[in-house]
């Protein structure tokens, strides 16, 4: 970080006080929400900001539009190409080579099949890998809580629960826990009466179902939504959401600093909207399938509006006197690339390391602290946010960096005053495995060099380098890898640099050689 940039974050933030409940009211840090959907496209919506004006006219969200206008995009924002190691990355700040963040893929590194090379026909063999974080790490919610926050988690976790409750997020950190456990995605999107009254079947541990009930005209009512809906079957976004305001009105009545990771069950599969969404999408869809997820997405740009009403007056009664709107920064961003529809211009989609697969939108809104209606350039990854937070909680605790060194780099000063700290370091991916035909054993790293971003990588399959630049090229079409050979060379360097750092804790995975069963290790310099 620049001395510039240092000084931009100390002119806007106050160092807390250390140890929990301890924050004097005067000294007190921003609350926190990480607003973050599942499979959700980078530009699968309608704010231009995130998406540099890419998004197609068919996605319309209105709330998002808002959100950004107040807030600063960061069009370049990275996760893992999978729900599960973006999840334990943001969790952890570290990248899967970490010890006690071996998650590398959601389930088994040899998941073959869906036309991709066949395990017969693979050279490799993915490693053995877990996935949950390890009950060693020190997670986000337990480093804010050392810095004096109140901490809950809503939604989908994924990365818990597997080994046991150990792992859970009541385990992790967590002060309050709606909805986190080991599962991956919602098995309906509506609640149906079995009998013994009103639950979303199959969905967790039925933290949901206090709010399963079918809409009554008193909710229609506060909520604004259509006379239809009356009678019909509660929607899982709107239970979610209903747990959203009902915790951030908790949060705010505590007295303390937050830190709330809101993680919603959409978009992921199966995809259905609430009636009234999908018939309004119906208008500019071709077809119902498309109509569906368009509505599926209306329904999370409802909850950000949500979401941003409870922070506007917590206590509901009118009265703005409350607000904790320019207290709370919000954050919000997608898991992976999409997977419902095309990520054009990107190439790929989710689990794959093209663009598609791991460019996610990102915008950051705290009223009154960052400049509204802003642009950044600058590089963020999922392992990003851990050091981020910590800063804006005003590190008086940090992990210690023997035991859990942290990969990501803060982006609290590019935030406060896009442009004084845009330049981050080189964001590297391994993946040791096989996903189908979406991906198989190789390395990545995107980095800066001569004003240009460049992408770089090798397949172990093939045994080839790609090289593509991004700055031009961000559909990834034109392979420079001959044309390129010291830029290639150079970033090839690089990529095996980080592979083979000697640092407290970094034990990369590689595909193991089938003949020997030894790790193939990194690539050979081109």
């Amino acid at each position: 970080m620049s001395g510039n940039a240092k000084a931009v974050v100390g002119a806007f933030l106050i160092a807390a006080m250390s140890g929990r409940g301890t924050v004097a009211a005067a000294e007190r840090p921003p609350n926190i929400v990480v607003f973050m959907v599942d499979d959700l496209g980078w530009n699968h919506l309608s704010a231009p900001g995130p998406t540099l004006g890419t998004a197609p006219a068919v996605y319309q969200t209105p709330n998002l539009e808002r959100l950004a206008a107040a807030g600063v995009s960061f069009p370049w924002a990275y996760a893992q190409p999978n729900c599960a190691p973006t999840r334990a990355a943001m969790l952890t700040g570290q990248y899967p080579a970490r010890v006690h963040n071996d998650v590398y893929v959601v389930g088994s590194l040899n998941r073959h099949g869906r036309g991709g090379v066949t395990k017969q026909q693979a050279r490799f063999q993915g490693p053995k890998q877990h996935q949950d974080v390890a009950v060693a790490a020190v997670t986000i919610a337990e480093a804010m809580q050392e810095n004096g926050y109140t901490t809950a988690h809503i939604g989908k976790y994924h990365v818990g629960g597997h080994q046991g409750p150990a792992t859970l997020p009541e385990q992790a950190g967590f002060d309050i826990n709606i909805g986190g456990c080991q599962q991956g995605h919602q098995p309906t999107c509506f609640a149906s009466n079995q009998g013994d009254g009103w639950l979303f079947k199959g969905l967790g541990r039925g933290d949901f179902d206090r709010w399963a009930e079918p809409y009554d005209d008193g909710y229609l009512s506060r909520r604004g939504l259509p006379a239809m809906l009356a009678g019909t079957p509660k929607h899982i976004s709107d239970a979610t959401g209903d747990a959203l305001v009902e915790t951030v009105e908790t949060l705010a009545a505590g007295g303390q600093p937050f830190y709330l990771q809101f993680h919603t069950y959409a978009v992921h599969g199966p995809v259905r909207a609430r009636p009234d969404l999908r018939a309004a999408a119906a208008e500019r869809a071709e077809g119902r399938q498309q109509a569906e997820y368009l509505g599926f997405i209306a329904g999370v740009d409802e909850t950000v509006g949500r979401l941003l009403a409870v922070l506007a007056d917590p206590d509901g009664d009118g009265d703005p006197a409350d607000s904790i709107s320019e207290d709370t920064l919000v954050l919000f961003t997608s898991d992976n690339g999409g997977t419902h529809a095309d990520n054009l211009p990107l190439r790929g989609e989710k689990g794959m390391f093209t663009e598609g697969g791991i460019r996610v939108p990102l915008i950051a809104c705290w009223p009154g602290r960052l400049p509204a209606g802003t642009v950044s350039q600058r590089m963020v990854h999922a392992v990003d946010y851990y050091p981020t937070f910590l800063e804006l909680a005003g590190g008086a605790w940090r992990p210690a960096p023997d035991s859990h060194p942290l990969d990501g780099e803060s982006f609290a000063a590019e935030m406060l005053a896009p442009g004084t700290d845009p330049d981050r370091g080189p964001i590297g991916f391994l993946f040791p495995g096989y996903l189908d035909t979406r991906a198989q054993p190789g390395v990545w790293l995107i980095d800066e060099l001569a004003d240009r971003r460049w992408k770089v990588s090798y397949d172990y399959e093939s045994a080839a380098w790609s090289l593509f630049c991004l700055t031009d090229d961000v559909s990834e079409v034109n392979n420079l890898a001959k044309a390129e050979p010291q830029v290639l060379a150079t970033l090839a360097g690089q990529l095996n640099a980080w592979l083979r750092q000697e640092a407290a804790t970094w034990q990369p995975k590689y595909p193991l050689l089938k003949e020997s069963g030894l790790p193939a290790g990194s690539p050979p310099q081109p």
